[in-house]
C-alpha cells in the first residue's frame, strides 16, 4: 500500500529569483515560481520583504502561505520541498498552521 503525504498549510519566508520578462506583477511572478515547485498546491503571498533587481532577473524575499504535500510534523521535508523548486534560493522560516 502506498503512503500519500497529506497537504500541510505552512507560512514560509522564501528567497527566489523571478525573471524580468515574466508577465504580470511581482507577486504574480513569485506565485508562479512557487506553484511550479513539485508538491506545492496553493500559494498566497502575504508580504514582499525585499527586492534586489539584477541584470536579467529579480531576487525577491517574500512571506508566503503554501499548501505542501508533506507531513505537518516534519519541517525539514517541507523546507526541502520548497527549496528544491527551480529559482528558489532559500527557505528561511517555516511555520505550520495549527
Amino acid at each position: 500500500m502506498a503512503v500519500q503525504a497529506r497537504h500541510t498549510d505552512v507560512t514560509a519566508t522564501v528567497t527566489l529569483w523571478v525573471t524580468r520578462e515574466a508577465g504580470g506583477d511581482l507577486q504574480q511572478s513569485v506565485e508562479t515560481v512557487l506553484r511550479d515547485v513539485a508538491g506545492v498546491d496553493a500559494v498566497t503571498i502575504r508580504d514582499v520583504t525585499d527586492v534586489q533587481p539584477r541584470a536579467t532577473d529579480i531576487q525577491v524575499t517574500a512571506v508566503v502561505d503554501v499548501a505542501v504535500a508533506a507531513p505537518a510534523d516534519d519541517e525539514q521535508v517541507v523546507r526541502k520541498t520548497l527549496a528544491d523548486g527551480f529559482g528558489v534560493m532559500g527557505v528561511d522560516r517555516v511555520e505550520t498552521a495549527a
